[in-house]
């Protein structure tokens, strides 16, 4: 089994491996599949602890493996404690990596010509080896999870993050109540933002570091309250009052240490603001993640359209597709032409004001649009909308 791992398993068999374990897991705890923070910390775990596994020396006396649990598998313990999710989950993640490894051994099996007997004796060996590995595991993080659980149990951060949760979930609540649990004016104007470690630098850390950051931040804009709490092994939600103009100045990003990314909902007041702006800033990180473009902080404002457009991918890249259509390119030809529709629309429909911010003559304004009206079958002003969005698209995601 070590010889046949060693020379035929790659980096591509691992991933494929990582990823259906993954979307096992998922499928068991429906609670994961609907939160895109704790799945990356699943699949951190998932694959540092079987990056350990795989060096795991097994004992040929029959004792109990020595094993190693991850740093991440740790961070995944204390990050489903944060979010309320029962012991469960834990066991959940016990059992389907139980499963996958068997799984893996029968597909091994089914491609080798072996003797009955020593199929049998490998199934039994698998079985038995997996088993110790994944209860000393399971013993470990469950320590983990209960430690983590008390802690929050305890004190003002234990109210600040249940209270969180409760507006969240959009559990009714009493708005002077919360707000002094929280020590946050919840009837205020609120911009909330969703903070991530994704290439930290050495050395730093995001439980301890991360926080500084929003806070440095607030002061940049004069925000008057802030209130953060943990939202996973690497991340952060924050709320600050009165700081709508967060992102509005270059030098903000400059705030930013390099690894670390923030994704800013635009205002909202009382509770249903504090929701509205956390679900904005939720899906200003889903466009910065699966965008093209790595910036330090979106805003939400910024790429609502391209938001509310990725909602349907394939919908969404078939508008690209008609409408870009003869300028869909990497290349400069196909970037000129692009660039040329966005500076005539922006110039509602002119030709001269176009060519005076492009730099270029009029001339060639014209005959670059030409072009792009003759691929498209129409004029530039007919049914604008569609094609300005799907500029906006090809800009956040590419083609």
């Amino acid at each position: 089994m070590r010889e046949y791992v060693s020379s035929t398993f790659s980096r591509a068999d691992f991933e494929g491996f990582i990823d259906r374990l993954d979307s096992s897991i998922c499928a068991d705890v429906p609670e994961l599949a609907a939160d895109a923070e704790l799945q990356r910390d699943l699949k951190a775990a998932i694959r540092s602890q079987f990056r350990v596994f795989l060096g795991t020396e097994i004992p040929v006396d029959g004792a109990r493996p020595a094993v190693t649990v991850s740093g991440e598998s740790h961070a995944l313990a204390r990050t489903i404690a944060r979010r309320g999710l029962d012991l469960r989950v834990l066991s959940q993640f016990d059992h389907a990596c139980h499963r996958a490894v068997l799984g893996f051994a029968t597909e091994f099996i089914a491609q080798e010509d072996l003797p009955n007997d020593f199929t049998v004796a490998l199934m039994t060996m698998m079985w038995e080896q997996t088993s110790e590995l994944m209860n000393t595991l399971l013993e470990e993080l469950n320590t983990t999870y209960t430690r983590e659980r008390e802690s929050l149990l305890r004190g003002a951060f234990s109210q600040r993050i249940g209270t969180v949760r409760d507006i969240l979930d959009g559990t009714t609540v009493d708005v002077a109540h919360a707000s002094a649990r929280m020590a946050y004016p919840l009837h205020r104007s609120h911009s909330a933002l969703t903070v991530w470690a994704e290439d930290p630098a050495p050395g730093f850390d995001p439980v301890a570091d991360l926080e500084p950051i929003v806070l440095r931040l607030a002061r940049a804009v004069s925000a008057t309250d802030v209130l953060c709490v943990p939202s996973g092994a690497r991340g952060l939600w924050a709320w600050m009052v009165d700081g709508d103009r967060l992102g509005t100045d270059p030098q903000h990003a400059a705030l930013v240490p390099a690894g670390v990314r923030i994704a800013v909902g635009g205002p909202g007041v009382g509770i249903d603001g504090f929701r509205s702006s956390h679900r904005e800033a939720q899906a200003a990180r889903s466009i910065a993640e699966n965008g093209r473009q790595r910036r330090t902080l979106t805003r939400y404002r910024d790429v609502e359209v391209v938001s509310l457009a990725s909602q349907d991918p394939a919908a969404r890249s078939a508008l690209v597709e008609r409408e870009l259509r003869g300028m869909l390119g990497d290349d400069a030809a196909s970037e000129r032409l692009r660039d040329t529709v966005r500076a005539v629309l922006a110039c509602w429909g002119s030709h001269e004001a176009a060519a005076r911010r492009l730099g270029v003559h009029k001339n060639t304004v014209r005959y670059r649009i030409q072009r792009v009206e003759e691929v498209l079958g129409r004029d530039l002003a007919t049914n604008r909308l569609p094609l300005e969005l799907a500029l906006e698209c090809f800009d956040t995601f590419g083609r």
